[in-house]
């Protein structure tokens, strides 16, 4: 039986001795005369009710029954149960500490537990009926109300004494406990059916009018919202398509090269024409408005163009000999500043090579670290926090280093250096010495350890 179950039996009994306030009652072998015995019809592990009582304390409670037959695992040497109390002669319902003597162990139906059918207690409490849905009215007590109804063949009724669907509500339309509210819903095979509001009261609930000229026809609809459609009275499936999904997405159609969406042409032969819906054609002259006001005649721009080409070949010749002029100037004034500054020119050069000299023996520790291949015997203690010491030939104390080191040749594992020992900061502390900080996860036995170590100058 499932840990999540239990059942009751009549007349089960067995004496026990045990003493103290252990984890088990130890069942004596055999029932108590006119009683049968637990393994008769416990398994083991199943969950039991139990009370256990020496005359004066006693204990109610449930617990697992361990058959010593079958607790290869769990050692039981004799059939036991194990104790969590649900009440008890102590005042916090603790487990009784129980002094030697003979116990008596039976099974119960603690008053915790139990199942109470109500009818009768008082008037609020209702006699119950044949179909009828109980429901706990407290703790311990059931209840029946008679507008919840439950048939085999149709399903749960409310204010419906013979429902017809899983689940069936009644009543006036105007009571809310005709009505459902939910946070969502599942709509299957059958879809969701609207009446119509042509009549009644429905007739005037809002939101159901999909023209100011016509009224809701009702119907069963399968998608959360009818499908948008063209209209050929208007013209619209001319120009616009739909996509054919629930969630319409309006599209424009391919319409022929050279066409515009426009309203009627102005060529009926008496303008202005009626009106009527747009569509897509060709452009007429008719369409064109008179733009005269607003661009010029031919007449215009020859007279135009003649003034303008006089006017630019006067600029341009007036212009040539300006530039030429302004050429001979710049041509003596850069001969004049090459002859006077190419001493100036000379002596900056030297002086510019010895800097970029400077420059590039600072930048070589820079752009070329100094590294250096050093081996020491690592032992530390998990918690240390130990520096050693190594030769790098070519640092100084003058200027300034980052110091980068790493493990070479260590495998990984479990038991490595690099498992047990983390490098933490290393520095420049005296000319050709580096030191290294390390810190000790876990103990590490003393051991060879080669590191490749890098020093940049800063």
């Amino acid at each position: 039986m499932a840990q999540n179950a239990t059942t009751l039996n009549d007349r089960v009994k067995q004496l026990s001795y045990i003493t103290g306030n252990g984890t088990y009652i130890e069942l004596a072998n055999g029932a108590a005369n006119g009683f049968s015995t637990f393994r008769r019809h416990y398994s083991h592990d199943d969950v039991v009710f139990y009370a256990i009582t020496d005359g004066t304390n006693y204990e109610i409670g449930s617990g697992l029954f361990k058959d010593k037959d079958s607790s290869s695992i769990d050692s039981f040497v004799v059939d036991s149960i194990s104790r969590n109390p649900i009440s008890s002669s102590n005042s916090d319902n603790s487990k009784v500490n129980f002094a030697a003597g003979t116990k008596e162990v039976y099974n119960t139906y603690p008053a915790t537990h139990a199942v109470i059918m109500g009818s009768g207690i008082n008037s609020s409490l209702n006699v119950p009926a044949r179909h009828g849905i109980a429901v706990w009215d407290s703790e311990n007590i059931l209840n029946y109300f008679s507008n919840l109804t439950f048939k085999e063949a149709g399903g749960i009724g409310v204010n419906q004494t013979d429902p017809s669907y899983g689940l069936d509500l009644g009543g006036a339309s105007s009571d809310y406990s005709s009505r459902v509210r939910a946070s969502g819903y599942y709509v299957g095979d059958t879809g969701v059916y609207f009446l119509d509001n042509t009549t009644g009261s429905n007739s005037t609930d809002v939101g159901l009018w999909y023209r100011s000229s016509s009224n809701y026809a009702g119907g069963r609809q399968f998608v959360h919202f009818l499908p948008n459609q063209t209209n050929s009275d208007t013209g619209s499936n001319l120009v616009l398509e739909t996509s054919g999904v629930v969630n319409e997405i309006l599209k424009l159609k391919p319409q022929n090269a050279a066409t515009v969406f426009a309203g009627p042409a102005q060529n009926c032969g008496s303008p202005p024409c009626s009106e009527d819906y747009p569509t897509f054609r060709i452009l007429h002259s008719g369409d064109i408005p008179d733009l005269s006001s607003i661009y010029g005649t031919t007449s215009y721009v020859d007279t135009t163009s003649g003034n303008l080409t006089a006017e630019i070949d006067a600029d341009v010749l007036a212009a040539s000999g300006t530039l030429d002029n302004s050429i001979s100037g710049v041509q003596n004034n850069l001969t004049t500043h090459i002859g006077t500054y190419a001493t100036d020119f000379n002596t900056f050069e030297v002086a510019s090579s010895g800097r970029i000299d400077t420059y590039l023996d600072n930048a070589s520790g820079v752009l070329f670290p100094i590294s250096s291949t050093q081996t020491a015997t690592i032992s530390m203690t998990a918690g240390d926090l130990t520096e050693y010491t190594f030769n790098v030939t070519g640092v100084s104390t003058t200027d300034n280093y980052t110091v980068n080191a790493s493990p070479s040749g260590v495998s990984g594992g479990a038991n490595s250096f690099s498992s047990k020992v983390l490098i933490g900061h290393g520095y420049v502390s005296a000319s050709d010495t580096v030191k290294l900080n390390m810190y000790a996860k876990d103990d590490f036995s003393s051991t060879p350890v080669t590191f490749n170590i890098s020093v940049h100058k800063t």
